[in-house]
């Protein structure tokens, strides 16, 4: 009589859900259907949104279907559906750890299992699989790193011009500085209210939104109200406005562009003294300069702008030089030769297309270039640099070449088992016995 099947624990039914091959096929599936989603909707709504609502999200709530119409060139009105799908951060979170569970846990477990029973197994067909598995696990943790820590942005610069600082490309913050009396040298400090602490305050034109900052160093309170991610400001047509009117100005909002780089944000601000003395302003990122407030003898600067990185080098732009296609005017290539300044010495660098300039963790790419003209009717020429650190710029080939090396040894040890088979005389038949 055969007996019953034991009963499995939850713990192992949790295990063999987690490292079922079912898990990896339907979390790949739908990879690649917010891929699809997200290279589709990227045309009106940009990368950098496409990029937060399909691979930076835990769920995806809905999706823009007359958008990804249009884009496979479908004529179709504004239609959006409605779902409830998990977000690529899930998504990857989920495959991270089917890759432990259904391939080292399983293989580690699988070899104890053979050595426990005496079983004399190949280590290295274990090993080459550990390998490949891990890196692949390691590829998503690049992942995880970059979107978390890293930094990017850009320096536009002139010619002869040197920086040692660029700004974020999609970043936002508020900068409170000392004007008068202006601090010693070395000495000048710069308050900064990161963008993520404001950049919900978006509201109607009737209630408004705001919240207050304050910082011990300053000697007055700053609430910050009504952010606009894109807008300008306008003089009211009429005395009757529902928004508020500020030195005979107010933000009027405008649609949002899908190059979350060309937006021009503003928001208000409310300044509140040791005095109950209330001052009221507009902060917009292309203004002229920053909005002063005087508090006692002392005036300080409020501006709204990108989040500004320090470089631990500076940057001096020497020569820009532009190629391009013959008869037109669009450029086949463009080339930045710059000076590369630290501890007093000067370290002459070519960055050009597709070959950065890369020291101590950063990575300078030629981005795109400006042209003006100048009052004398010669052209200026202005060279964007791209600047980007990112700690886990070089574990992406690592992982590949350690996924490459892993599946070597385990192709390796299946040739050499089959080999070995071939070469075994072949098994003669038992004769019948009579």
């Amino acid at each position: 009589m055969t007996p019953a099947p034991q009963p499995k624990s939850l713990g192992s039914l949790v295990l063999r859900f987690f490292s079922s091959f079912g898990l990896a096929t339907v979390v790949l599936a739908l990879l690649l259907l917010h891929t699809f989603l997200g290279t589709l909707e990227q045309v009106d709504h940009g990368l950098f949104e496409s990029q937060k609502k399909y691979f930076e999200s835990f769920v995806v709530w809905d999706i823009d279907v007359g958008c990804c119409l249009r884009a496979m060139h479908i004529p179709s009105g504004n239609f959006v559906m409605p779902v409830l799908l998990p977000g690529g951060f899930t998504l990857m979170v989920l495959l991270a750890i089917n890759l432990i569970c259904g391939g080292i846990m399983r293989i580690v477990k699988r070899l104890n299992k053979a050595r426990a029973e005496g079983v004399n197994h190949n280590i290295l067909r274990f090993t080459g699989l550990v390998i490949a598995h891990g890196s692949m696990v390691f590829m998503l943790l690049a992942g995880l790193v970059s979107m978390y820590w890293k930094k990017d942005g850009a320096a536009m610069l002139s010619e002869g011009q040197t920086t040692e600082e660029f700004q974020s490309f999609h970043d936002t913050a508020i900068e409170i500085q000392q004007l008068s009396p202006a601090p010693a040298e070395g000495q000048a400090k710069v308050w900064v209210i990161d963008g993520s602490l404001f950049k919900d305050l978006k509201a109607d034109a009737q209630s408004g939104k705001g919240r207050t900052f304050t910082q011990p160093d300053l000697p007055f309170e700053i609430m910050v109200m009504n952010y606009e991610v894109n807008c300008f400001p306008r003089k009211p047509e009429s005395e009757e406005t529902k928004r508020t009117v500020v030195d005979g100005y107010y933000l009027q909002p405008v649609a949002e562009s899908p190059e979350q780089e060309k937006n021009i944000d503003g928001a208000y601000v409310k300044i509140t003294h040791p005095d109950k003395r209330v001052e009221t302003g507009i902060l917009w990122r292309y203004a002229n300069g920053p909005l002063t407030v005087t508090s006692g003898d002392k005036t300080w600067g409020i501006s709204l702008g990108r989040k500004t990185y320090k470089l631990p080098f500076a940057i001096r732009l020497d020569d820009f030089q532009r190629e391009v296609h013959p008869g037109t005017e669009r450029a086949r290539k463009f080339t930045s030769q710059i000076t590369m300044l630290q501890d007093g010495q000067e370290h002459k660098k070519i960055i050009t297309m597709n070959e950065p300039l890369r020291s101590q963790g950063y990575a300078v790419f030629q981005q795109s270039f400006d042209m003006s003209q100048r009052a004398d009717g010669t052209m200026a020429e202005r060279s964007q640099l791209e600047i980007v650190q990112n700690p886990s710029d070089h574990w992406p080939l690592i992982s590949c070449v350690a996924v490459g090396i892993g599946l070597l040894i385990q192709m390796g040890s299946q040739l050499t088992r089959f080999l070995s088979r071939q070469s075994l005389p072949p098994a003669t038949p038992n004769k019948a016995v009579s």
